[in-house]
C-alpha cells in the first residue's frame, strides 16, 4: 500500500485549492494559451525574449503554491526597464515590425506575473489576441489557422470560467463551443461579402527571411536547396491537357550575366539598362505578344510562397495577366517577371503561357556584348579550351553541340555533394573533379562559350514539379535548377548541360535522378518512415488541404469576390449591393 508523504499531501492540497477557484483555473488556462502563442512566434522573437516569457509563465504557475510567492511590482518594473533597454539596443537588427512584436510579448509576459483583478485579466486576453494577429502576419497556412483557432478557444474558455463563478468547467467549454458554432457562419458571411482591401502597410523585408533562390549563385548554392522540401509555388492549369510535359517545365526566374571568376550575379549594367529603357517608355519584346494572333495560349495560376523578393517564376515564355493580379507584374527585357512589391505572404498570380515562342534578342548589340565578357580572374584552362573550340568550329550551333557532347562523353558525373572548388572553380570542375550539380555545369558551359565568342548567360529558376492532381503541379525548393541560354541567330536558345549527365533529372525529377546514381537527397532517421505508403498518403492529404486553403481562402481577393457576386447577381449595381448587405445584416 502506497503511503503519501507530507510534501505530496501538500502538493495535492495546492492543486485542489487551485482547481476549486475559477479565477485560478482561468489564469492557468491563460498561461497555457500564452505558452502556445510563444511556440508559434519563435521566428520574430529574440531568444532572450522567449526565455524571459517562459520564465514569467513558470513564475506565475509556481505562484499558485503557498510556498512560492509572486514577485513584487517593484521587481517587475525593474525587469520592464531592463527589457526595454535591451530591446532598444537590439531592435535595430530585427526591424521595426519584429521589435513591436517583441515589445508586445515582453509586456504580456511581465503583466502575467502581476494579474490580480478583472482589469489585468482582460488586458492579458486582449494582448494575446493581438499576438495571435501578429502570428498570422508571418503564417497564413491552414495549419496556422487551426492552431490559432484552438488557442482562441482556450482564451474564450478562460474568460468564461473567470466570469462564471459557480459554473463548472465542462459547462464553460460547452458554452464556448456553442458560441464558436454560431460565429462560424457569421464569419463566413462577412468573409464573402466584406470588401477585400489591400494591406494597410508594406511588410518590411530582411535578409533573414529570404527563402529559396538568390540573385547570386556560387557553384554549390543551388545544391544546398536540394535538402529543402519546402513548397516554392503551386501551378494550376485549366485542364490536364494544358500541363506541360516534365522535360518542358522550366520556370524562369533570373538571368545571371556577370561572373567574377567565382560567383554569378545579375549584371549591374543590365539593371541600369532596364531602368533606362523603362523610363523611356520602351516596350519589352514579350509585351507585344498579346497583340498578336497566337494560338496555343495557356492560362494558368501560380500560388507563390512568401520570398520577400520581387522576382516571379514563370514558364518560358509567359506574360502576366494584370487584369486579375492583385499585385501588378512587370516584364523585363531579359524575359523575366518582377512583381511591383515584394512577395511577403502567399499570393496568387495569373499568367499566360506562349509555348514554342522564341526568346529574341531584346536590346540588340547590348546583350551580345554584355554576355561576351569573360572574367580573367583565374580559370585559364577553360578560356584556352573555349578559344580552341572557336578555332575548330565556325558555326555557333556546332560549337555548343561540342560542349554538350563533352559533358555527355567526357566522364562527368552528376552529384549533390561535390568537392569544394575554392580556387579556379571552372578549371577545377572541368579538368579535375568532373563532378557537380546543375550550377557547376551551367556556369562552366557559359564561361567556355563566352571564351569561344558565343554570347551566353546562366538562367536560374526551377525545373519540374510533382503532380498534386491532374491539373495542379507543386514545385519545391529541391526543384531549383540552373541552365544556359546562348545567343544564336539573334535568338536566345536554351541548353541544359545537366541533361547530358543526368537525363532523368528533367524527365522524372531530382530524387529519381539521385536514386539512379546511388545518392539520396536527404538521409535522416525518419527517411524510411517517410517513404512508407501510409506517410505518403497522409502527406498527400495535407498538401491537398493546404493547396485548397491557399487557392480558395488566401486567393479570395477583390477580383475573385467581384466575379463571385457577378455570377450570383449579374451586373453589380449600388442597389443590388445595398440589398445584399442589408440581407446579410438581417441574417446575422
Amino acid at each position: 500500500m502506497n503511503i503519501l508523504t507530507s510534501s505530496q499531501f501538500s502538493q495535492l492540497a495546492v492543486l485542489k485549492n487551485v482547481f476549486s477557484q475559477p479565477q485560478s483555473v482561468a489564469v492557468l488556462l491563460l498561461c497555457a494559451a500564452f505558452s502556445l502563442i510563444l511556440s508559434t512566434l519563435t521566428s520574430p522573437l529574440m531568444i532572450w525574449v522567449l526565455v524571459l516569457s517562459g520564465c514569467a509563465v513558470v513564475v506565475r504557475v509556481a505562484g499558485f503554491s503557498t510556498v512560492h510567492s509572486l514577485p513584487t511590482s517593484r521587481t517587475v518594473n525593474l525587469l520592464a526597464l531592463l527589457a526595454v533597454f535591451a530591446l532598444s539596443w537590439f531592435g535595430f537588427s530585427v526591424g521595426l515590425l519584429d521589435s513591436m512584436i517583441n515589445l508586445l510579448t515582453i509586456a504580456c509576459a511581465l503583466k502575467i506575473m502581476l494579474v490580480k483583478n478583472k482589469r489585468d485579466f482582460h488586458l492579458l486576453i486582449c494582448t494575446c489576441l493581438f499576438l495571435i494577429g501578429c502570428g498570422f502576419i508571418s503564417s497564413l497556412s491552414v495549419f496556422a489557422w487551426i492552431g490559432y483557432t484552438a488557442i482562441l478557444t482556450l482564451l474564450l474558455v478562460a474568460t468564461a470560467i473567470y466570469h462564471g463563478a459557480g459554473v463548472s468547467i465542462a459547462k464553460s467549454f460547452r458554452f464556448v463551443s456553442v458560441l464558436i458554432v454560431q460565429a462560424f457562419p457569421i464569419a463566413l458571411l462577412l468573409f464573402l461579402l466584406l470588401p477585400q482591401l489591400p494591406p494597410l502597410w508594406q511588410m518590411p523585408t530582411s535578409k533573414s527571411t529570404e527563402t529559396g533562390l538568390s540573385d547570386t549563385v556560387t557553384p554549390g548554392d543551388i545544391a544546398s536547396l536540394a535538402s529543402s522540401s519546402e513548397l516554392a509555388f503551386s501551378a494550376t492549369f485549366n485542364s490536364e491537357e494544358e500541363v506541360p510535359d516534365a522535360p518542358f517545365r522550366y520556370w524562369r526566374a533570373m538571368t545571371l550575366e556577370h561572373f567574377d571568376g567565382k560567383t554569378w550575379t545579375i549584371s549591374d549594367k543590365r539593371k541600369r539598362a532596364e531602368q533606362q529603357l523603362a523610363s523611356m517608355g520602351k516596350q519589352t519584346p514579350q509585351s507585344t505578344l498579346s497583340e498578336k494572333e497566337l494560338s496555343l495560349v495557356t492560362d494558368y495560376e501560380l500560388i507563390v510562397e512568401p520570398t520577400q523578393q520581387r522576382w516571379l517564376f514563370a514558364l518560358e515564355l509567359s506574360l502576366p495577366n494584370n487584369l486579375k493580379n492583385s499585385i501588378a507584374v512587370s516584364t523585363l527585357f531579359d524575359y523575366t517577371l518582377r512583381a511591383d512589391t515584394p512577395i511577403s505572404s502567399k499570393k496568387a498570380f495569373y499568367l499566360r503561357h506562349f509555348p514554342n515562342t522564341p526568346i529574341i534578342n531584346g536590346i540588340g548589340n547590348f546583350e551580345a556584348q554584355l554576355n561576351l565578357q569573360v572574367s580573367t580572374n583565374g580559370n585559364p584552362e577553360a578560356r584556352a579550351w573555349g578559344q580552341a573550340l572557336a578555332n575548330q568550329y565556325s558555326n555557333a550551333q556546332e560549337l555548343v553541340n561540342a560542349v554538350m557532347r563533352e559533358f555527355n562523353q567526357g566522364g562527368f558525373r552528376y552529384t549533390l555533394s561535390p568537392n569544394a572548388m575554392p580556387v579556379d572553380p571552372v578549371d577545377s570542375f572541368l579538368f579535375e573533379q568532373r563532378a557537380g550539380f546543375c550550377a557547376h555545369y551551367a556556369g562552366a558551359m557559359v564561361y567556355v562559350l563566352r571564351a569561344a565568342g558565343v554570347p551566353a548567360r546562366m538562367v536560374t529558376g526551377y525545373q519540374g514539379g510533382s503532380a498534386l492532381s491532374d491539373n495542379v503541379l507543386q514545385v519545391r525548393q529541391y526543384d531549383a535548377h540552373a541552365w544556359v541560354e546562348a545567343l544564336i541567330d539573334s535568338k536566345w536558345i536554351r541548353f541544359d548541360p545537366t541533361s547530358m549527365v543526368a537525363p532523368s533529372r528533367l524527365s522524372f525529377g531530382l530524387e529519381h535522378a539521385l536514386e539512379e546514381l546511388g545518392e539520396s537527397r536527404e538521409t535522416t532517421i525518419l527517411s524510411e518512415f517517410g517513404n512508407s505508403a501510409f506517410f505518403a498518403t497522409l502527406q498527400g492529404w495535407f498538401q491537398q488541404l493546404d493547396y485548397s486553403w491557399s487557392k480558395w481562402v488566401l486567393g479570395f481577393d477583390n477580383a475573385a469576390q467581384t466575379n463571385m457576386l457577378e455570377e450570383l447577381l449579374g451586373a453589380l449595381t449600388p442597389q443590388k449591393m445595398r440589398a445584399v448587405f442589408l440581407s446579410a445584416l438581417g441574417l446575422i
